[in-house]
């Protein structure tokens, strides 16, 4: 059994709904259509959570050093905006909850002004390396999300999360 704590997160202790810092579209991120290409959506809004991440305890020394990792269990994407070369956007991090082996958050990819670009649903699975298998969090990891899930508390849901996927 792993009992030694991760080591200490150097980030900063952000506000909900955790904005990440500023991201800019780069030109091999531009489609033929002259916008951003819908897989670098998945991009933006991977590097959108890293800063929230890092916090929790993710990362390369989680890794190195405990044999884990995480993985997407799901991942849903609406697209609201066009995106061109040279844009910036921040994206927030709401967490909705905690499980012992995976946790569900929901992302906005915003413009500098506020308005919405796209939004992201994503269950992020704990992983053991040695398997590959879905395991356990650390105790230290596991009292990190829930305390940001209790920091986020008072949060609305927001109402997009848990839609199905269909025609009208």
């Amino acid at each position: 059994m792993i009992t030694a704590a991760p080591p200490e997160i150097d980030a900063p202790d952000l506000s909900p709904p955790d904005l990440s810092p500023p991201m800019a579209v780069l030109p091999e991120w531009i489609d033929h259509s002259g916008h951003m290409n819908r897989a670098f959506y998945g991009v933006l809004f991977d590097k959108g959570s890293s800063h929230v991440f890092r916090r929790i305890g993710f990362g390369p020394a989680y890794r190195a050093q405990y044999q884990r990792t995480t993985f997407a269990g799901e991942f849903w994407v609406r697209y609201f905006s066009e995106l061109r070369l040279g844009d910036r956007v921040r994206c927030s991090f709401r967490l909705l909850d905690v499980g012992p082996k995976s946790f569900h958050f929901a992302q906005e990819l915003l413009r500098g002004d506020g308005r919405l670009v796209a939004t992201s649903e994503k269950i992020s699975l704990n992983i053991d390396t040695n398997g590959p298998r879905v395991a356990p969090y650390l105790p230290e990891i596991l009292a990190r999300l829930q305390a940001l899930q209790k920091e986020q508390a008072q949060l609305p849901r927001p109402d997009w999360v848990g839609r199905k996927m269909g025609l009208r």
